[in-house]
């Protein structure tokens, strides 16, 4: 029988690789023709429409890549740690807004024609 391995926390199975919006703005000014500067200008003007329409509680479908939607968390009980100082304490955690995510079926569909490997699977594990 195999024994069970654990995975790494979700902070560190997280791509390392992150492409900054300079990069992500040069790559579609080579593709479109567009300024970087414009390019730049859309996107965070873009993402500021985006918030005023979560504030609103209304969600954001984007082609392609999915819908992005404000979600209430519930109030719950959950354990304080204190700073790893004395003993834990329970408190409430109020209820507060987070967004959430929903793939889209062209990206979910995309990512599937790239299946990980072996050593990717074998990063999710601390052993």
């Amino acid at each position: 029988m195999q024994n069970k391995r654990k995975l790494r926390p979700i902070r560190e199975r997280k791509p390392k690789d992150m492409v900054k919006m300079k990069d992500f703005a040069k790559e579609i000014s080579k593709r479109t023709g567009f300024t970087v500067t414009d390019i730049t200008k859309v996107w965070r003007t873009g993402i500021e429409i985006i918030i005023e329409y979560m504030k609103a509680n209304r969600a954001i479908a984007l082609p392609k890549i999915g819908m992005i939607y404000p979600f209430i968390k519930p109030a719950r009980v959950v354990m304080s740690m204190n700073g790893g100082i004395g003993t834990p304490t329970k408190m409430t955690m109020a209820s507060r807004w987070i967004v959430k995510y929903q793939p889209g079926k062209f990206i979910k569909e995309e990512l599937l024609k790239y299946p990980p490997t072996e050593e990717e699977v074998d990063n999710l594990y601390e052993d």
